[in-house]
């Protein structure tokens, strides 16, 4: 089933003991060493709360795939991390477009989130982040829309069309220009 999720606040901080296990290499996150807490639903919470996966800086930008949501704790981590060039090489290789973004279908296997239609390879298709809860958890990446039907999809509607086109522009550096025109001419 999909869900719907409020932004999770993830961190970055020093490791206050040697008892966490990094998710990525299965390891100990050593006392004082800095590690990023990937916040997700607790699912033992009867009230909804939240706890943290903790990982490695580098576990998390590469095996856990959120190279995006270190890159942002990072911003606003106000101390010193160690091997940061490092630590940037490997943000940078495991990057993912930010949401919403528009590309052309390289095959035709996804459907249309809202008409679930096949969305044929070569034309155009908006994602958008879709999250599923899974019994190992909350899963997170793309579902696609026509371009067509974006304005019916539930996620544009709440950001607005202006907003949308917005951030379908500055997250899709993929398209060509005759792309960008297309897909606004499909959008309406």
């Amino acid at each position: 089933s999909y869900v719907k999720l409020r932004a999770m606040a993830h961190t970055i901080e020093v490791a206050k003991s040697g008892r966490s296990t990094c998710r990525g290499c299965r390891e100990k996150i050593e006392k004082d060493v800095l590690r990023f807490g990937e916040e997700t639903p607790n699912m033992f919470s009867e009230e909804g709360g939240t706890t943290f996966r903790w990982w490695h800086l580098a576990c998390a930008a590469e095996k856990g795939k959120l190279a995006n949501e270190v890159r942002d704790a990072l911003k606003s981590f106000p101390g010193p991390v160690p091997d940061r060039d490092e630590l940037e090489r490997i943000i940078q290789a495991n990057l993912h477009a930010d949401y919403p973004y528009a590309e052309v279908a390289p095959n035709g296997r996804a459907k249309c989130r809202v008409c679930a239609e096949a969305v044929a390879k070569g034309t155009i298709r908006v994602a958008f982040e879709r999250v599923v809860e899974t019994g190992m958890g909350v899963q997170r990446g793309a579902g696609y829309v026509h371009p067509a039907c974006v304005l019916e999809f539930e996620d544009a509607k709440n950001l607005g069309k202006d907003a949308l086109l917005a951030a379908l522009k500055e997250h899709s550096s993929k398209l060509s220009p005759e792309d960008w025109e297309k897909l606004v001419r499909e959008i309406g």
